[in-house]
């Protein structure tokens, strides 16, 4: 693999995106440990339209971070972002990046022409971060407990001539990310699991977003109204996003086979009590489980798909996933089988804690690469996202979606980062909850008639069992 990488749209044409006489560009990133995904966009680009320029940045060969000087608030925006927007802009004082690209696939891409950088500029950034973001600012714990302050980039007027053109600078949980993208998925991008059909079912609600790769990501997305700004005297719905830890919830063991695993898992993880979904539901939970299965089931390792997974090191997971498909009754198969259990029971929870009526969707790296695993109502994915008892019948009503793509994080950066613009420029949608909530009253009686289905429900378990439980 190369060191970066570089995509170029083949348009030149950046004269659209002035505003007030100014010259407006979005900057979105998709910052992880690894690597730092930069891309910029005319700022009246549409959702999913190519960026004028992308770079992938290889963090440990462009920030040189370290214990002393990971407090910077400087360092990631002069090692990152002030060379790509260098590049951007034709600064010959740029070595590294103009080396990378010039030994790439890509060097012989025509370049955009953009206008001169000057006082008219204006740059919103949205970077995508994979950290807990508080108060715009994130330490990078899997890239050496690094600094990112977005209010200092946006407030940095004496640095240099790049980063001073960054008027807003939004930081936000590489997951959010995701959620935000879930907003500019087309009917051809997703599989329905399970619920109601009706493609207008999505455009209004409360929406989940859950998704296994690496670790297990959760979010959810809340409705409010808003003016339209093609049709200003019509009413639409946007979404705000919201983090959460949700994939650090207790597992919960459904059968003998499983409370042995999670005892197994209390001694390798030093015996905490308490063994989080995400060490079931991963790339890595997925080696965890093998382990388990390999140590509990000796006889039925494979000697050679063995000897592969204990080479692995951090692909453990992959080699696992890999060897589970057409093999019924190995170690793999078993494997991947008990986490689409867990992965479908959390879904499940999700489902019941939300509501979310706008649709859950089902993201992350092992979703497309496993969707024969998922979908089908004799998966065991999806027998455990209905097997919710008493309220079960809730889920009848809540649409599930698989999504077949993997560009979420970088989209939903996009479309957070154009968000800003219309806010900074004065035509950001504006929440006006009172009017909402009229306009949308069928949507609200929907999800109430389904609590108080689900209330009656419960009451009546709990009456036919005595009052005490019974029911489950």
């Amino acid at each position: 693999m190369s060191a970066s990488s570089l995509v170029r749209s083949s348009s030149s044409s950046c004269s659209s995106n002035r505003l007030d006489n100014k010259e407006y560009y979005l900057l979105t990133g998709d910052v992880g440990g690894t690597n730092s995904r930069m891309s910029l966009y005319d700022a009246n680009q549409p959702l999913g339209a190519k960026p004028l320029v992308t770079f992938n940045f290889r963090n440990q060969l462009f920030v040189p971070v370290t214990p002393e000087n990971c407090d910077d608030p400087c360092l990631f925006a002069n090692s990152i972002i002030l060379p790509f927007l260098k590049y951007c802009w034709d600064d010959g004082d740029n070595e590294r990046i103009v080396s990378a690209v010039a030994n790439s696939s890509q060097a012989s891409v025509k370049k955009p022409s953009l206008p001169p950088l000057s006082n008219e500029t204006v740059i919103i950034s949205c970077l995508a971060m994979a950290g807990v973001v508080m108060n715009n600012r994130v330490k990078m714990t899997n890239l050496g407990n690094l600094l990112v302050d977005g209010n200092y980039i946006q407030h940095d007027e004496e640095s240099n001539e790049y980063i001073k053109q960054i008027k807003v600078c939004t930081l936000i949980n590489d997951f959010v990310a995701q959620g935000y993208g879930c907003l500019t998925l087309e009917d051809h991008e997703v599989r329905q699991l399970y619920g109601p059909t009706d493609a207008n079912v999505r455009l209004v609600g409360p929406k989940v977003c859950v998704g296994a790769g690496t670790g297990l990501g959760e979010c959810y997305l809340t409705p409010y109204y808003s003016n339209s700004l093609m049709h200003p005297m019509h009413s639409t719905v946007a979404y705000s996003c919201f983090a959460s830890e949700g994939g650090h919830v207790e597992y919960a063991p459904r059968n003998q086979l499983e409370s042995k695993m999670w005892e197994y898992l209390q001694n390798k993880f030093a015996g905490s009590g308490r063994i989080s979904v995400e060490r079931i539901v991963s790339g890595v939970g997925l080696a965890n489980i093998y382990e388990f299965l390999a140590q509990e089931f000796p006889e039925k390792r494979d000697s050679d798909i063995h000897a592969e997974f204990e080479a692995a090191g951090d692909e453990k997971g992959r080699v696992v996933g890999v060897n589970a498909t057409n093999r019924p009754g190995s170690l793999c198969y078993e494997a991947m089988q008990i986490m689409m259990t867990a992965y479908g029971s959390e879904v499940g929870s999700c489902a019941l804690k939300f509501i979310p009526t706008g649709g859950i969707y089902v993201t992350g790296g092992l979703t497309p690469k496993n969707i024969h695993f998922i979908e089908g109502h004799d998966s065991e994915f999806i027998k455990a996202y209905l097997h919710k008892g008493r309220v079960s019948p809730i889920l009848e009503q809540i649409p599930l979606f698989a999504v077949m793509v993997e560009d979420l994080g970088v989209r939903g950066a996009h479309k957070k980062a154009q968000d800003c613009y219309l806010e900074h420029t004065g035509r950001a949608p504006t929440t006006a909850t009172g009017k909402w909530l009229a306009e949308n009253a069928l949507t609200l009686g929907l999800a109430t008639g389904i609590g108080f289905a689900a209330g009656l429900l419960v009451s009546r378990g709990g009456a036919s069992a005595g009052g005490g439980g019974g029911r489950l």
